[in-house]
Formats: structure tokens, C-alpha cells, sequence
């Protein structure tokens, strides 16, 4: 295109260029019904609203105008033009049409090679851009490798044009094609470069699409709370397409699942499911309905399980997503086997081994090999049973398998050996188990998935106690806690809470286990094996109990070598003898130690419970009757608020200037802490999530 434009138009491109979009359509407007125009001008009109619309992700309105501009180019015999009007077609890629999308690119390149003279600013433009276009469609083709080679050549090229919109567009394909490749760190650094750059231009469309790959980012790495930040950054977006848009909401419903929140999943999934299907958005919508069918699953209610998987896997054959259709025909498979329909899960397990024939995609063999060793391990025959022990192990083995179902595959063998444990009462069973134990957490934490090693510790811990190893137990559901809590992993939080306060009150019963030598039996009877289980078999959500706020008792700081720095007795009893302080301070000093150097957060000093925590050189106790959970999160907000309050925070250092305990009365500040913090009523558990 020549810069013997009119005025209008190179204005135009210099606005398209600093992402000015709508003060360009207002020029294109006027400058439409000025007369009279060349068929050159009306052209060149044509192409610059259609590489607005193209960069808004308005895709199908790009595609129309590049079909106009294409026939117009080539009456016109405008080679430049047309090659711009392909890439405008090309555009097509990004609702469904893949294929077609590819041939346009083609056909630009074989027009681009054919110019005699390459080296004009447009043509160089053209060339960096047909790689970008052809990344983009190798990447949508699903051919990884070629759309990152094809991506890091656009982007040595792209250092040679000053075009800064289609610079974040490549970092953000980058991004894409890195986080599929489980690169997270450098995925999400070009996601950042993305949105630095978007965020600079104010280019709003990238804006959302790479704070939405962020958030997808977040939940690969298990920060769900930096995923909601980004993602919902991402929906406020009005210029994202709705395709993103229901891609946002997908996000959402998965970052709910991934924290066991199901109601609030099952929201999220069902905008989706209503966008999806006012705008025939397909794909999407099959994904939505194959994650809702799952969730009910979860939730018990089967038979609506049943009937959306179902209607996930009729519209996924139809339109030929078959990624979706194996997801489904696993999901329905177990949901048969959950409903104990073993016939009928070996129905749709034929029809998933005939889909996997034809797809010939590892993801929907491997559901293949899963289900078929699940219907195996259902199976009350020893000779099939034997069968699913070694499919299992060959799943396990495969390292190239995704993660996930490695892991799927080695709970659900030590589940058959935790059958084994129960049938025979042989604790040397345990030698197969906990092996499969330690590989499930490394693979977690090599992959990220901290919900997976929370729940492997929480389950090794019940499996300590079963061996009568008390203190290995309370560190294991300690460590668990911490790795749940640090990941926004809430509900699972307060589940082990609860279970570690139920251990503590225990304690004299285990103990009475041990000194009489009781048999396993007796033992499995007190661990609740089974629940845990079936929530790492994903057969059950994960069910804590109601919260209810602690009954406050007495607030400690000490200094080191336990000299009490500053107390506060909320009960009268205790404020009235100070004989109970005494006494209390007596036994911390004998226990405390052994409780920090064994990586524990509470223990029981007669009918009440004490969480620790330290700051400075500093120790913070926290006496109390009732849960633990909501008080050792009153504990943790007060050390925090402590330290980062300076009036407050220079009268407890003071303490080592003046030896003088702290006298609440001379502190406003800190009396006002105390009473925010532990005499109102703790937050509803609806406000903590």
C-alpha cells in the first residue's frame, strides 16, 4: 500500500498503530461518504477497518471485509492488497476453520515470495505478519512444535518493525504454547511481557486474553487466589470476545473445582453453558456440560450426572470434539461403576476404545486404559483384579502419561491394597502402600498439584497413626494444613483441621492401643481411610465440618528463655489466679520446644488447646477451648498485625530494653487489636473462602 494514500487513511494507520481504534472507525466513517473515492481508496478503507476488527477479535466481521477486499484487490490486480485481504480471510482460524484458514495463509506466502522487490516497510510489514498468522494456525492445528518454531521466527523479525500490538500478540502466543508445554516460569514470563505491553497501549482485547492465560497460569502452579485476581481482571474486559468471555467463566468454574468449592464450580459453569449457547459457541459449550456431568458426580447426584454427560457427549460427537467425547465417555464410565453398573460401564467403555481407535490421541487412550482397569479393579474375580494391578503399574510407569492420571492410577492401586489390608489385617501390606504414597507426592510436587500432596500427607498420616507412630501423624496433618492453607485450599484446610483436633483428643485412646498391643483391626476402626480415599479417587467432594467459633482463654508473647513479655486472660478464672499463668508458663516451657522442633502448630495442655507462633525473637500463644482452625488463623492475623503495626510493634521490642512486661492499659493500640480480632465473632466461613 502506498503512502500516496489520502491524508485520512495514513492517519488512520498511524491511530491503528497507537491503538486509537475507535478515533480511526470515526475517521473511516466520514471518510466512507466522501466523493468521490477511488476503488484504491475504497480498498484501503476496506483493509484498515478490517485489521481493526481483527485486532478487537472481531473475527467473523474481519473475515467478511477481507472476502470484499480480496475480490477487490484482485480486479484491481493489487498484489500488496491482496496479499493483506488473506490475512484478513485467515482470520477465519479462530472460529473453527482450521483448515481453510491454512490455505489462505498459503496462498499469502506464495504471493509474498512472488515480489520482486521485498525490502519496502509494507512488505516487511506483510512477511513478519504472515508468520505470526501461520504461528497462530499451527498453534490452533494443534502442531506445538511448528508454532513455536514459527513464533520465535516472527519474533527475531518482529525486532526489525516497531509494532508494538503485534509484539504482544506473539508473546502471548508464546505464552500459550508454553504453558502447554508445562514450561510454567517461562510461560508465564511472556504472558507478563504481554500484558506489560498491552497494559501500555491500553490495547484492551490482549489485556484480557493474557490476564486470562495468567490466571490459567496460577492454576497450573496451584495459586488460585492470584488465578481468581487475574481472571477476573480478564471478564471486566468489555472489548474481550465472547468466545473469551465463556472461556473466563470455564476458568472460574475450574478454579472452584480445583478448591472443592462445587456450588460455587457449578455457577460459573452454568454462565458458561448460557453464553456458549446464545452466541453457538460449540466447543465451548460440550467442554461446560462434560465439567458440569462431572461435578455432580462428585456431589452424588448421579442420575443428573448421567443426563448432562450424556448431552455433553451427543453435541461433542456431533460437532467432532473428541478430546470432550473421551472426557465424557470417562466421566459415565465412572459414574457407572460409582452407581455399581459395571454392564454399563462397559458399554460406553467400548464405545471410548472405538473413539480412541479413530482419534488416535494419547489423552483419550490413556482414558481408555484407565477406565478399562477401573471396570477390571470393580470386578470381585482375583484373576481380573491381578489383571487391573498390572494395567495400573503400566500407567504408572509411563512417564510420558500427564500427571494427573499417573496419579489417578496410583491411588487406585493402593486402594486395592488397602482392600487387601482390611481383608487380611497384615500391616506388612503397608510396604506396598506407602512406596505408591511417596511417588504420588513427588509427582505432585514436580507438577504443581498441591492438592495432591496435601491429600497424600493427609492420608500417610492416617496411615502413621496405623502403625502407632503418633508423633509422625500430628507432623504429617500439620504439614498438610500448612500446604493447603498456602494454596487457597480452604475447605481441605479446615477438613484436616478438624481431623488433627479429633487426634489430639485421642491421644490417651491411641496410647491405650499401644500398650496393649491391638490388633490392626481395632486400629482401622478409629481412621477414616475410606472418605479420604474416595476424595483422592474422585468419587466424593471434600466435607468439612461447620465452623464455630473458639472460646478465648489467654494470649501470651514471650521472650526468649520464656519470660512472658505480655499477657491477656480473657477467662475470669484465669485473670483472677495467676496461679494458672504460672503454671501454664511452667509446662510451656517444658513442651514447647519439643512442639516447634517437631514442625507442629498446637497440642493439647489439659481441657484446652494452644496454637504457637513466633515473630522476632518472639513467641505468640493462644490458649483456648474449641476448634483450632478459626483461632490459628486469629493467631496468624495478630502476629501479622503486630509486627506490622509500629506503635505496637516498638512496645514489644522495648521488652528487651526494659525487661517490663507490657501493660495493655498504656497500649490503646494493641487492646483495640485484641478486642477486633478475638472478642468479636470470627468471620462466617462464607468471608474466609
Amino acid at each position: 500500500m502506498s503512502d500516496s494514500r489520502p491524508k485520512e487513511l495514513l492517519r488512520v494507520e498511524q491511530l491503528i498503530n497507537e491503538v486509537k481504534f475507535e478515533e480511526a472507525l470515526k475517521i473511516i466513517e466520514n471518510f466512507e461518504i466522501k466523493e468521490p473515492l477511488t476503488s484504491e481508496d475504497q480498498l484501503s478503507m476496506l483493509l484498515l477497518k478490517g485489521r481493526i476488527y481483527g485486532y478487537n477479535n472481531q473475527f467473523e466481521d474481519a473475515v467478511t471485509i477481507g472476502e470484499q477486499a480480496y475480490l477487490m484487490s484482485q480486479k484491481l490486480e493489487l498484489v500488496s492488497e491482496s496479499i493483506e485481504a488473506l490475512f484478513l480471510k485467515s482470520r477465519i482460524m479462530f472460529v473453527g476453520r482450521i483448515d481453510k484458514a491454512l490455505g489462505f495463509i498459503l496462498e499469502a506466502e506464495k504471493k509474498i515470495n512472488s515480489l520482486a522487490d521485498k525490502s519496502s516497510s509494507d512488505i516487511l510489514r506483510q512477511q513478519v505478519m504472515f508468520l505470526a498468522l501461520k504461528s497462530w494456525g499451527y498453534w490452533v492445528k494443534g502442531e506445538i512444535e511448528l508454532a513455536l518454531k514459527t513464533a520465535k521466527q516472527t519474533l527475531s523479525q518482529q525486532e526489525n518493525i516497531d509494532n508494538k500490538i503485534d509484539i504482544a500478540n506473539n508473546y502471548l502466543l508464546m505464552g500459550e504454547i508454553y504453558s502447554y508445554l508445562r514450561e510454567l516460569d517461562t510461560a508465564l514470563d511472556y504472558a507478563t511481557k504481554s500484558l506489560d505491553i498491552a497494559e501500555e497501549l491500553e490495547f484492551q482485547p490482549v489485556i484480557g486474553t493474557s490476564s486470562m492465560l495468567i490466571s490459567r497460569l496460577y492454576v497450573s502452579k496451584s495459586n488460585y487466589n492470584q488465578a481468581l485476581d487475574f481472571c477476573k481482571k480478564s471478564l471486566l474486559i468489555k472489548e474481550i470476545s465472547s468466545w473469551d468471555k465463556v472461556r473466563n467463566l470455564n476458568l472460574l468454574g475450574e478454579i472452584y473445582y480445583f478448591k472443592s468449592e462445587f456450588d460455587r464450580s457449578l455457577q460459573y459453569y452454568n454462565q458458561a453453558i448460557a453464553l456458549a449457547e446464545e452466541e453457538n459457541i460449540y466447543e465451548q459449550l460440550a467442554l461446560n456440560l462434560y465439567h458440569v456431568g462431572y461435578i455432580y458426580r462428585l456431589q452424588g447426584e448421579y442420575d443428573r450426572a448421567i443426563e448432562t454427560s450424556e448431552s455433553g457427549l451427543t453435541l461433542a460427537e456431533k460437532i467432532g470434539y473428541q478430546y470432550v467425547a473421551g472426557g465424557s465417555l470417562e466421566s459415565l464410565i465412572l459414574i457407572c461403576l460409582d452407581k455399581g453398573s459395571i454392564e454399563q460401564a462397559k458399554q460406553y467403555l467400548t464405545r471410548l476404545e472405538k473413539l480412541s481407535e479413530q482419534a488416535q490421541q494419547k489423552v483419550i487412550t490413556d482414558w481408555y486404559s484407565l477406565s478399562k482397569a477401573m471396570i477390571l479393579k470393580m470386578d470381585g474375580r482375583t484373576r481380573n483384579r491381578a489383571e487391573a494391578e498390572v494395567m495400573l503399574r503400566k500407567i504408572i510407569d509411563d512417564t510420558a502419561l500427564h500427571s494427573e492420571y499417573r496419579q489417578f492410577a496410583l491411588i487406585n492401586l493402593c486402594d486395592l491394597y488397602l482392600e487387601d489390608l482390611y481383608l487380611s489385617k497384615n500391616l506388612e501390606i503397608l510396604e506396598d502402600i506407602n512406596p505408591l504414597l511417596t511417588e504420588t507426592s513427588m509427582i505432585a510436587e514436580q507438577h504443581h498439584s498441591y492438592l495432591w500432596v496435601a491429600m497424600t500427607k493427609f492420608l500417610q498420616a492416617k496411615l502413621a497413626l496405623i502403625q502407632m507412630k503418633m508423633d509422625e501423624a500430628k507432623h504429617l496433618l500439620t504439614e498438610a494444613q500448612n500446604i493447603a492453607e498456602s494454596h487457597s485450599l480452604d475447605l481441605l484446610a479446615i477438613k484436616i483441621s478438624s481431623e488433627h483436633d479429633a487426634l489430639l483428643t485421642q491421644v490417651d485412646d491411641w496410647e491405650n492401643l499401644r500398650k496393649k498391643g491391638a490388633p490392626i483391626g481395632e486400629r482401622l476402626g478409629l481412621v477414616s481411610l475410606e472418605e479420604t480415599i474416595d476424595v483422592m479417587l474422585r468419587k466424593r467432594g471434600i466435607q468439612p465440618p461447620e465452623l464455630t467459633d473458639e472460646v478465648p482463654v489467654l494470649l501470651l508473647i514471650i521472650a526468649e528463655g520464656g519470660i512472658p513479655a505480655f499477657s491477656y486472660p480473657f477467662s475470669e478464672e484465669w485473670s483472677i489466679d495467676d496461679g494458672f499463668i504460672s503454671n501454664f508458663l511452667t509446662a510451656f516451657n517444658t513442651f514447647s520446644e519439643e512442639v516447634f522442633s517437631k514442625g507442629l502448630d498446637r497440642a493439647k495442655f489439659g481441657e484446652y488447646t494452644l496454637v504457637m507462633d513466633s515473630f522476632g525473637s518472639f513467641s505468640v500463644c493462644y490458649l483456648f477451648k474449641g476448634q483450632s482452625y478459626l483461632a490459628k488463623q486469629n493467631l496468624l492475623q495478630f502476629a501479622h498485625r503486630v509486627q506490622n503495626t509500629t506503635s505496637i510493634w516498638q512496645n514489644v521490642n522495648n521488652f528487651h530494653k526494659t525487661h517490663q512486661p507490657i501493660v495493655l492499659s498504656e497500649n490503646p493500640p494493641l487492646e483495640s487489636l485484641i478486642t477486633e480480632i478475638f472478642i468479636k465473632e470470627s468471620p462466617e466461613i462464607s468471608t474466609l473462602l
